[in-house]
Order: C-alpha cells, then sequence, then structure tokens
C-alpha cells in the first residue's frame, strides 16, 4: 500500500501578513487572513474571516515601528478602541499579539470608504451627504462626550458598511482630553492627522483644543463630499495655513449653484480659523441643516464614473 501523503493546508495570500506557524495560531482561535485591503504608516488591513463571518483585521507589526508609536500611539488607539461602542464606529471583535505583531479584528467595511466613493461617483448628492455626514458627526459627538479626540478624521476613515452606513475607524492618533483629577480640558501639543484636513491652530504648532480641530477636520470632509476636491492645496504648508487663516477658498464652481445655503452655512462655521469661534460637536448637529435627514438610504454603489478627488488650485 502506498504511504498516504499528509494533507496539505489552504495556500495562504501571497501578502498573508503571518508566517504558518501563526496561521495556525490563528485558525485555532477561528481567524483567517485573506487579501490585503488597505495599508497606513504603521499597520496594513486585509479580509479576514471569523467562524465564516467576514470580517477584516489591522496588522501591525511592531518591529516596523517607532518606538514614540510603541509607547505613546499604540496604547492610546486600543485603550480607545476597546471603551468604545457606537453603531457609527467600527465594532472591535478581538485584539491579540502573537510574535511582536498585534491583531486587531474589526467589521469589515464592504462599501469602502468616502475617499473610495468619490472616486466612483464624483461629488455626493446633497441628501446623501447629509445621511452620511450626521452618522459621522454622532459618532464625534459620542467620542467627544467620552472625552476622547479622534485627530486623524479624513475622507478615508469614514467607511460604508454593506448597508451603507459610514463606520468611523482608524483611532491610531486619538487621546483623551479631559483630565479628570484636575477637572480640566487637555490641549494637545502634538502635530498630527493629514495635512488637507488639518486646522490651522495644528499646522502652526501652537498647543490646541484637538476636540475643536476635530471640528475643522470633519468640516473638510464635509467640504469635500459635496464639491469632490479639497478646500485647500496642501503641497505648500506656509501658504495653506494663510489661505486657512484668511478664509481663502471657495466652492466648486461645478456644484456651487446646487448646494443650499444652509449647507454652505455650516461649512462656513466649521472652516472658522479662529478656534473660540468654531461651534462644537453639539451645535453642529444642532444646525439647521441636519434638521430633516430622513428618507435617504440604500443607494447603489456601483461605481458609474472615474472621477477623482482631486485638490483645490
Amino acid at each position: 500500500m502506498a504511504e498516504k501523503k499528509p494533507q496539505q493546508s489552504e495556500k495562504r495570500p501571497e501578502d498573508c501578513p503571518c508566517t504558518p506557524e501563526e496561521v495556525a495560531m490563528l485558525e485555532q482561535k477561528g481567524f483567517k487572513i485573506g487579501e490585503k485591503i488597505n495599508f497606513g504608516s504603521f499597520s496594513k488591513v486585509y479580509r479576514a474571516k471569523f467562524k465564516g463571518k467576514d470580517i477584516a483585521v489591522k496588522v501591525i507589526d511592531l518591529t516596523k515601528t517607532s518606538n514614540e508609536y510603541r509607547s505613546k500611539f499604540l496604547p492610546r488607539e486600543i485603550q480607545t478602541l476597546q471603551k468604545l461602542k457606537h453603531p457609527n464606529i467600527v465594532t472591535i471583535h478581538k485584539i491579540m499579539t502573537i510574535n511582536k505583531k498585534i491583531y486587531i479584528f474589526m467589521d469589515l467595511a464592504e462599501g469602502g470608504d468616502i475617499l473610495d466613493y468619490l472616486k466612483a461617483h464624483g461629488a455626493i448628492q446633497e441628501p446623501q451627504a447629509k445621511v452620511w455626514f450626521k452618522q459621522a458627526a454622532e459618532a464625534l459627538k459620542y467620542i467627544h462626550d467620552h472625552d476622547v479626540a479622534h485627530r486623524d478624521l479624513k475622507s478615508e476613515n469614514i467607511l460604508l458598511d454593506k448597508f451603507k452606513n459610514v463606520k468611523l475607524t482608524d483611532f491610531g492618533f486619538s487621546r483623551d482630553c479631559f483630565d479628570h483629577r484636575t477637572g480640566r480640558g487637555v490641549l494637545s501639543e502634538t502635530y498630527c492627522g493629514s495635512a488637507a484636513y488639518v486646522a490651522p491652530e495644528v499646522l502652526r504648532s501652537v498647543p490646541y483644543n484637538p476636540r475643536l480641530s476635530d471640528i475643522w477636520s470633519l468640516g473638510v470632509v464635509l467640504y469635500v463630499m459635496v464639491n469632490n476636491i479639497l478646500p485647500f492645496d496642501d503641497s505648500d504648508l506656509t501658504k495653506m495655513i494663510t489661505r486657512q487663516i484668511n478664509r481663502s477658498w471657495n466652492f466648486s464652481s461645478k456644484v456651487e449653484d446646487k448646494l443650499s445655503t444652509e449647507l454652505k452655512d455650516l461649512i462656513r462655521q466649521m472652516l472658522e480659523p479662529d478656534a473660540n469661534k468654531r461651534p462644537t460637536i453639539t451645535k453642529v448637529l444642532r444646525h439647521p441643516w441636519l434638521r430633516d435627514t430622513s428618507g435617504v438610504t440604500g443607494i447603489s454603489l456601483t461605481a458609474k464614473t472615474s472621477n477623482v478627488v482631486g485638490k483645490k488650485k
């Protein structure tokens, strides 16, 4: 009788971050990692399965990160992810450390992110933008109410699930913004986030209120949603700061006449260069533009155009 060959395990994807031993350890716990779908400065995101359910996993290779990231930003991210539970924030299923890699298993955003949508469809129509923006704003209010600032709000960090609902993600730069021992808010001094979405006080490297800088960033997201361009060119940060402070930006000529007065007013309020005059997230949610978001759900995510979000010139 011929010797029976051992059964071979399913072939790993070429870009799988795990060694065969790590794959076996994860499979024992019910997790299987698939192909890569996104990446950042210190991490990569892959499709995954947990007991047959489609999810995603963020893999952080600690050997490729800085000391500051490991000692400062990563602990904050993990702490934040573990305490935040909201329908418009990505749900975390499990966080594991295996051989100097951290695996954060989370919901899979099957609809991609807002930037993906813009690339496929062009500018988002105002009624749908209102629904998605309100969901993002409610998630941000929940975060701020828990004394946490996101500090990296941008179109790529606002995901869409299979039901076309917003899921806020990527808390790598989040931090507490209230000191319960003193009863005072905590100012930030770290420059972080994506330059095109960052508030002027952050770019100027002065101590800033991170909640109010989040408002600016979310205002840029709203602008991008309905214009399909960025309000500022970030190729020269010195010029960009000047344009931010001088309110030197305009709505795209392609959509300006189509946008409501209320929407334009909200964007102007959120892109207020004086942080002390910028509205809180509570005031943003009370704005007249957000009074009615009923009746707009379930739009198609099938690509129709090849429009790509661009920089404001």
